[in-house]
C-alpha cells in the first residue's frame, strides 16, 4: 500500500531521477485517476493533493495575482484521498496525449503550495 513515506520521500527521489518535469496520475481501486499538480499535505492516513481538473481550471482575480506575483494565478482542484483507496501511481515524462486538453506546464511541482 502507498502511504505518507511514498508521497514525502519515495515520490522526491523517482522525481529526482527522472531529471525532467514530470506527470504524476494517481489510480484509484474505483477505477478514478487523477492527473496531480503537487503534493499539498501528505498525513498519516490520507493525502491531500492539488489536481488538474477538466477543461480549464480558473484562476484567481487580477487583484490577488497583483498581492502574489510570485504564487500561480491559477486555482486548482483539491482531493483528500485515503491510502487505503489508492491502487497505483504512474510518474512518466511524456506529455499529455492531447495538446489542449491540459495547460501545457502540466507536470508534478515539488514544493510547497503557493497560497
Amino acid at each position: 500500500m502507498l502511504d505518507r513515506n511514498y508521497f514525502e520521500k519515495v515520490l522526491v527521489d523517482q522525481l529526482r531521477l527522472m531529471e525532467r518535469s514530470s506527470r504524476l496520475t494517481v489510480y484509484l481501486e474505483t477505477g478514478d485517476e487523477f492527473d496531480v499538480h503537487a503534493l499539498v499535505a501528505a498525513h498519516d492516513s490520507y493525502v491531500i493533493l492539488r489536481i488538474y481538473s477538466k477543461g480549464r481550471e480558473p484562476e484567481h482575480s487580477k487583484r490577488w495575482q497583483a498581492e502574489n506575483p510570485d504564487a500561480d494565478a491559477t486555482i486548482y482542484d483539491q482531493v483528500a484521498l485515503p491510502y487505503s483507496r489508492i491502487r497505483a501511481t504512474r510518474l512518466t515524462a511524456q506529455k499529455p496525449p492531447k495538446e489542449g486538453e491540459r495547460p501545457k506546464s502540466i507536470g508534478f511541482h515539488q514544493g510547497p503550495p503557493a497560497l
